[in-house]
């Protein structure tokens, strides 16, 4: 969803009517993408209300922003990230997340790993408390599914329920974030 150059370029000046023009096209595909990643209507609205705050106060830097669709889509992305962090949805440290790749990975694949990380985070913190047990004590402590089950005082079976039912979600998740593209959202 593109925007004219001269109406990024008259917002980036103080035309309110230009920034009225840019929030009416954006504030859709920006509220959508929020609710996909918070599950949560009054969130989406705070990190929303946020961003085009952002985008307002520092208005004068997009007269050389030459992609501001994609601008938009980094500024939403981080700005969720530090909700979260702020609201401590997800008890997160950026810093621990795995950072033990090969010398042969990039800059930017680990910067692509952990914020696939983080999202995948984001997905289990919204799932059921007894899914996010169940997948965290797969996942993290490398448990067996008869440990888990035997801790939780639950039958096995359950517990592969809830596993298949969280990698399923976590999947489909993905698919949204990563295979479809930002205009999509």
């Amino acid at each position: 969803m593109e925007i004219e150059k001269d109406v990024i370029l008259l917002m980036s000046q103080g035309d309110k009517k230009a920034y009225e023009t840019m929030f009416r096209r954006f504030y859709p595909k920006v509220h959508r993408f929020a609710i996909m990643l918070l599950k949560n209507e009054e969130d989406a609205n705070d990190v929303c209300q946020l961003i085009f705050m952002k985008v307002w106060n520092k208005r004068e830097k997009f007269a050389d922003i030459r992609d501001f669709d994609s601008y938009l889509f980094v500024l939403a992305k981080y700005t969720v990230v530090n909700y979260i962090s702020s609201k401590h949805i997800l008890p997160i440290d950026i810093d621990t997340l795995s950072g033990n790749y090969p010398d042969s990975v990039s800059p930017h694949e680990d910067m692509v790993a952990k914020d696939i990380q983080l999202f995948i985070d984001m997905v289990v913190e919204n799932m059921p408390q007894q899914r996010q047990t169940i997948y965290r004590m797969s996942r993290e402590q490398h448990l067996k599914n008869e440990e888990i089950a035997q801790r939780l005082g639950i039958q096995k079976k359950t517990v592969e329920n809830h596993l298949n039912l969280a990698l399923k979600e976590i999947k489909k998740s993905l698919y949204v974030m990563i295979l479809l593209p930002w205009h999509w959202v």
